[in-house]
């Protein structure tokens, strides 16, 4: 009996342990206010000595990551903590890169120094075809660049919000957004 007893306390400990820690980054999640509340954990890595990466959801199809070194907040490149995607009927409008204040923050590792970046599927059934593909092969398959297609354009706001302006449009490949989508990159 004693050992029944002893078994349930320690569950118990580890459970209210994971909901203490799991309520602890709600703090940051909190802290965004672009970003829509109430959450709810969508993706937790953190592992046991605080390390690893979080993502929220909430009903505004948005997700917010970040990731944590040792229980605290672990800054990316260029000092970017949080990053915030915006979905749109399962398509991925807009990212936007936040600095440990959740202010919006450029960075000069990326192709503009933008913050956001902008998504617009403008041959949504050619992009269809081509995410079939690239689903099919979980995402294992070497395609040819199709940005010349112009199937996804991008579009790149700076740390004010503001249009980047560019001499043309650019398009990015269906890998490429596909990637995007998935979240597999980290700043």
């Amino acid at each position: 009996m004693k050992f029944f007893i002893s078994l349930f306390f320690g569950l118990f400990l580890c459970v209210s342990s994971f909901a203490q820690s799991s309520e602890s980054y709600q703090v940051y999640a909190n802290q965004i206010k672009q970003f829509s509340k109430p959450a709810k954990i969508l993706r937790n890595d953190i592992n046991a000595q605080g390390n690893g990466s979080i993502e929220f959801t909430n009903a505004k199809n948005q997700i917010l990551r970040f990731r944590m070194q040792h229980n605290k907040l672990q800054l990316g490149s260029c000092r970017i903590a949080f990053e915030i995607y915006y979905y749109e009927n399962n398509y991925l409008r807009r990212i936007e890169s936040l600095d440990s204040n959740g202010n919006l923050i450029g960075c000069n590792l990326k192709l503009n120094g933008e913050a956001v970046t902008e998504y617009i599927v403008e041959k949504p059934s050619l992009y269809l075809q081509k995410k079939k593909l690239i689903d099919d092969a979980e995402g294992n398959i070497d395609m040819k660049d199709d940005s010349k297609e112009k199937i996804i354009r991008v579009q790149y706001f700076d740390a004010h919000n503001k249009p980047i302006m560019l001499l043309k449009p650019i398009y990015i490949s269906s890998k490429t957004y596909w990637q995007d989508n998935i979240r597999m990159a980290w700043p």
